[in-house]
């Protein structure tokens, strides 16, 4: 499969694009601790820039929400880059081989990302919050830790099992902003049905 070339955006489109993502990201945070859902929803913006910009955006999206995130909520917010930088290069290195252009192969690169950005935040929650951090996945954590008697275990089981619903319900959010997006925006999604963008990319 021939590796699909990301938009070059100008500095502008990238000035606008990473505020934009990272106000998406802090927005989901933030109604995910008003509703106190055991739903992630903070790395929606970075899938977003991910898929328009690329890896190295995306991962400079996750560092910038971090940022914001530490500002507001304390410097441990740092941390999140680590599982949502893990998220970005995986989901945009297999967008640019252009793996994620089918709705299976979009599923298979969520599904497999999924547990390596589940391992780094395991550890985070197990060795910088004890297992709990006041959200709505402590439940979740508190049963399984019943289960198997191990606070990095119960973590990594939780954020599993929640990342897997967090990444479903983000996807067909992102995709009905795909949707609406010019076709140079979407060439590293299912849409990417142009006539313009099957030829170049065959």
């Amino acid at each position: 499969m021939k590796e699909v070339e990301f938009p070059k955006l100008k500095p502008a489109n990238l000035a606008a694009l990473l505020p934009t993502c990272v106000a998406l990201n802090y927005a989901g945070g933030m109604i995910r601790q008003m509703l106190n859902v055991p739903l992630f929803l903070d790395t929606g913006g970075t899938l977003l820039a991910t898929f328009i910009a690329g890896p190295w955006v995306g991962l400079l999206c996750a560092a910038l929400n971090a940022v914001v995130m530490a500002i507001t909520l304390g410097p441990l917010q740092l941390l999140t880059v680590i599982p949502t930088g893990i998220i970005a290069l995986i989901v945009g290195f297999s967008a640019k081989k252009g793996y994620t252009r089918t709705w299976l192969g979009l599923i298979l690169t969520l599904i497999v990302e999924q547990p390596f950005a589940c391992v780094a935040s395991a550890y985070i929650y197990t060795y910088i919050y004890g297992g709990f951090s006041g959200g709505g996945l402590d439940i979740m954590h508190a049963v399984f830790m019943q289960a198997t008697s191990s606070i990095f275990a119960s973590s990594f089981i939780s954020e599993l099992v929640t990342g897997f619903l967090d990444k479903f319900v983000l996807t067909i959010v992102l995709m009905l902003i795909f949707r609406a997006l010019p076709e140079k925006y979407r060439v590293t999604t299912p849409f990417s049905g142009s006539k313009v963008a099957e030829e170049e990319y065959e």
